[in-house]
């Protein structure tokens, strides 16, 4: 709801509102509480002396030979409800000797609980004090406030003793607390009438803006006779113009764009090539059949950065600016290749008004193109490093080492390492060459999961060992799938072997089966290095490894996961792949029933 500006704005008047009669309110309410309170100073005080000079007894000669006629004097004073006196004597012990509360006669002022003995004690010094409203409870449910003021009584230079009084102060704060409920109230009326007059005031705002907005939609579908009516001169009504006069200008434009359009549709249409003409803001100015087939546009209103999205290499408008409107890039769309050129075209100002894009269609001379270099690179990459290390080891033992049965022993060690590395290599090549000339007979029948997993985990166990890794099988024992026996294990061994292998030491490894619906699922996750996004769609290409140093120096050849690849995909299964780096990798084989 805030995300409107009209609500913004009502929100931004209560706030401040608020703000502003909540400081006043507090301003006031305290203001009220200290004058009630030196009122009530004021009167306590002036009560007192009222009381010494209502009677002659407190203001000359010594108390403690008077005490009976003080006694008398104070009964004649008339309490109020609120209030309570004593009068104490001067003495050791600050006896009270007179009061409003007969119990207390007699009793050590000191003693007395009713009495504050700070306040009593400063005022040892002959001047009178008083403390802040103290909280008192006369029983379980009855709060009251007292307020207290100590009096020192002198005659003949020297204190004759202190009156000292109780005010009970409730009638102050329910004072207070009536003006606070007024303040809220007054705060309460003063917000409602905020929000009223801040909705009127906001939709003679936001009612121009939802104008502007209309009227943008409107044009954005095309059509361009939108007006707005300005009503103001003020910031409003400025932008209703300028958006009046944008209105304008891009009329123009798009008149002079038609025209362009118009002479490039007999020369483009019947080109052999793809042809898309886009101006410089991405909007696609003419597309001929061949165009409009590759990039499935179905109208040359939509954008060119919408459509180029349907290549897998996308080329941007803002790519190509950034290439300064000139280059050739090789795109790929439904497994075919084109090869893009693209070049700027001049305006009537000889500005760049857009680019010309051709598209060709390279896609069998490229295929072929990139399978021979691709597979020449690749097996002579994966070859060269074997064959090198076996000669080198070898001329290592003809110049000498030989004679020397350790170092002879270790470096043959290594010769017949590398020889199986290019065996299984030369293997997995011919096995893939079968499968790619359907020249593999597949034997399908009833396998048992759960014992299928335990073999492949059983052939795993030394690697298993070796890293100290977890192993975490949930497999039920009632899950059979029709596969053929050796393609299966194959899948399985490669997979969970990568599991093993890219799982740093006591890491873990899971393997589950499940089934849902007419599949059933079988997953291989590990917590391992994990595959970047940018890979997870390359990882089952031949020779492709995400971190070659590493995978190459753990004994793979790159050719594992296609070949499971394929075994899946013979049997019409699929392989899935979930990975985030540092968190592992999950592996999911579907497989119909």
């Amino acid at each position: 709801m805030f995300k409107s500006i009209r609500w913004r704005f009502i929100l931004i008047y209560f706030l401040l509102v608020f703000l502003a009669m909540s400081i006043v309110g507090i301003y006031i309410v305290n203001q009220l509480e200290k004058i009630q309170i030196d009122m009530n100073i004021k009167n306590m005080e002036a009560r007192i002396r009222s009381i010494i000079d209502s009677y002659s007894t407190l203001k000359s000669g010594n108390w403690d030979e008077n005490i009976e006629e003080i006694q008398e004097s104070i009964s004649t004073v008339q309490v109020g409800y609120n209030e309570n006196i004593y009068v104490i004597l001067n003495d050791n012990n600050r006896t009270i000797i007179a009061g409003s509360v007969e119990e207390s006669i007699g009793i050590s002022a000191f003693n007395y609980n009713k009495i504050d003995n700070y306040i009593l004690t400063k005022s040892l010094d002959g001047t009178s004090h008083h403390t802040a409203p103290a909280e008192q409870f006369e029983d379980t449910e009855n709060q009251r406030f007292y307020y207290h003021m100590s009096f020192p009584v002198q005659a003949d230079g020297s204190i004759r003793g202190y009156i000292y009084l109780i005010n009970n102060i409730d009638y102050i704060y329910d004072t207070v607390d009536e003006s606070k409920q007024i303040m809220t109230q007054a705060t309460i009326i003063a917000l409602t009438i905020t929000i009223f007059l801040g909705l009127i005031l906001s939709t003679s705002i936001t009612g121009p803006i939802k104008e502007l907005t209309l009227k943008a939609r409107q044009m954005s579908m095309g059509d361009f006779e939108q007006k707005v009516n300005v009503k103001s001169d003020d910031e409003i009504g400025q932008l209703g113009n300028m958006f009046n006069y944008l209105i304008d200008q891009l009329k123009r434009s798009m008149s002079s764009l038609q025209q362009e359009k118009s002479k490039m549709e007999t020369t483009l249409t019947y080109m052999a090539d793809g042809v898309l003409t886009v101006d410089l803001s991405g909007n696609i100015i003419h597309a001929n059949p061949v165009a409009k087939n590759i990039l499935s546009i179905k109208s040359t209103d939509e954008k060119f950065n919408d459509v180029i999205v349907n290549l897998k290499d996308s080329i941007t408008i803002d790519y190509i600016k950034s290439k300064d409107y000139h280059g050739t890039d090789l795109v790929e769309k439904d497994e075919e290749t084109y090869n893009i050129d693209y070049a700027p075209f001049m305006n009537n100002k000889n500005e760049i008004g857009g680019v010309i894009l051709v598209f060709k269609n390279i896609t069998e001379q490229h295929r072929i193109d990139k399978l021979q270099k691709e597979f020449v690179a690749n097996v002579s990459h994966e070859l060269k490093t074997p064959i090198t290390t076996i000669k080198s080891y070898a001329e290592t033992l003809l110049d000498g080492a030989l004679e020397e049965q350790e170092i002879a022993e270790e470096f043959l060690n290594v010769i017949n390492s590398e020889s199986d590395r290019m065996s299984r290599l030369v293997t997995d090549l011919l096995r893939l060459s079968k499968m790619d000339y359907e020249q593999t007979v597949w034997h399908k029948e009833r396998i048992n999961l759960q014992d299928m997993v335990n073999i492949v985990v059983k052939k795993l166990q030394m690697q298993i060992k070796e890293k100290n890794i977890d192993m975490h099988i949930n497999v039920p024992n009632d899950i059979n799938i029709m596969f053929d026996r050796d393609g299966f294990e194959q899948i399985l061994l490669n997979i969970a072997g990568n599991a093993v292998k890219y799982t740093p030491e006591k890491g873990k490894v899971w393997i589950d089966a499940k089934k849902i619906k007419k599949n059933v699922l079988v997953s291989i996750k590990d917590d391992g290095y994990g595959i970047p996004k940018e890979d997870q769609d390359r990882i089952f290409e031949r020779f492709y490894r995400v971190e070659k140093a590493r995978a190459r120096g753990m004994g793979g050849t790159g050719l594992g996961l296609s070949i499971a690849k394929q075994i899946a995909e013979a049997h019409n299964c699929t392989i899935t792949v979930k990975s985030q780096i540092n968190e592992g990798t999950e592996m999911i084989i579907t497989i119909p029933e």
